[in-house]
């Protein structure tokens, strides 16, 4: 039975830095990103995980990977855990969509039901994320390695509160989220905590 999940996002990317939709697609972690994972390794060795699960997507599996060498823990890869798929957006920067797409989105930030161009909606990645939470329950206390949307809204589901609320969530690169059981119901410890990569 599970007592302990870390959600925790990937270290920096350069598409992160310039303000990019990723989506699916991908960008290496930046230098900044893979001191970021060094340290978010050791930190995760210190609490005790005992399974590691991954997105696909070479960011992910960058920052997983720095757990697993310093955990020898094996890595998971689930489809589920993947960004939401930005479809048009992907590739661009966020700022110029705000601008240019303002009305389309407006509409995918106020319903979570509405996709992006071509892509997914909030409520598509809710689902994945259910998908993804039924496997790693099978762990005792499991780390999840994700991105910023997935795990905002997957955050949502574990605390029973609307998806929408998402939109009000941080998620910074390298972040731990710490979630704990007790009496049968998810509580949420920790959020958005990067005191382990020593950037003050």
């Amino acid at each position: 039975m599970i007592e302990q999940l870390v959600l925790v996002r990937h270290g920096e990317t350069e598409h992160n830095v310039q303000g990019i939709a990723q989506g699916w697609q991908d960008s290496q972690l930046s230098e900044r990103g893979r001191a970021q994972v060094a340290r978010l390794a050791e930190r995760l060795h210190s609490m005790g995980v005992d399974a590691i699960y991954s997105s696909p997507l070479s960011r992910a599996l960058a920052t997983a990977e720095a757990i697993r060498a310093v955990t020898g823990l094996d890595i998971t890869v689930l489809d589920e855990l993947k960004e939401m798929n930005y479809g048009g957006w992907e590739g661009r920067n966020f700022l110029d969509i705000r601008k240019t797409e303002e009305d389309h989105y407006r509409r995918w930030v106020d319903d979570p039901s509405y996709p992006c161009p071509g892509g997914e909606s909030h409520n598509d990645v809710l689902e994945r994320m259910n998908r993804a939470f039924d496997v790693v329950r099978g762990a005792r206390r499991p780390v999840v390695v994700a991105h910023g949307t997935a795990i905002r809204v997957g955050a949502t589901s574990l605390l029973g509160v609307p998806v929408s609320a998402a939109l009000h969530l941080a998620q910074d690169n390298a972040s731990i989220n710490l979630f704990v059981w007790r009496g049968g119901r998810c509580v949420l410890k920790v959020w958005n905590d990067t005191s382990h990569c020593g950037e003050g």
